[in-house]
């Protein structure tokens, strides 16, 4: 079995929040993109580059001392691009509460040695769950 996946575990400190005590969103993605990196870089076992960052979403404000889980798996492949699934989950470790704190998608592409574009291993969904958010993926890629 080939391995989709990647994860991150972060904690926050209070250079990384606003006036408000609250995490930056640039943060955030930040910690997301490198999470799909990480799944990609695993996947294709080369070098890979963000080519596209959408459907971010911010599901509750993340404070400082949290802990921060972000996981990724690959939802889509194609030649030389791999799209990720990346979910953020938060936990307040004194509280033991845990919380989902953003999602999105994120588009990453293979390169070569001479940074061009490289292809990448074949996958196929298998589940229905894969199948159905490959098929979201590509007509996602046609309206475009």
């Amino acid at each position: 079995m080939v391995n989709r996946q990647g994860m991150l575990i972060e904690t926050l400190l209070p250079k990384d929040t606003n006036g408000y005590g609250n995490i930056f969103g640039g943060v955030i993605m930040s910690i997301m993109d490198k999470t799909a990196g990480v799944a990609c870089w695993r996947y294709a076992k080369k070098r890979v580059v963000t080519a596209c960052a959408e459907r971010i979403t911010f599901h509750t404000p993340i404070t400082v001392g949290e802990v921060v889980y972000s996981r990724a798996t690959i939802i889509h492949v194609g030649r030389t691009s791999m799209t990720v699934e990346v979910e953020v989950e938060v936990e307040n470790v004194e509280k033991g509460t845990t919380r989902r704190g953003a999602s999105g998608l994120f588009t990453m592409v293979a390169m070569d040695d001479e940074w061009q574009p490289s292809s990448v291993p074949p996958w196929k969904p298998e589940t229905e769950a894969d199948i159905a958010k490959w098929q979201e993926v590509e007509e996602r890629r046609k309206r475009k």
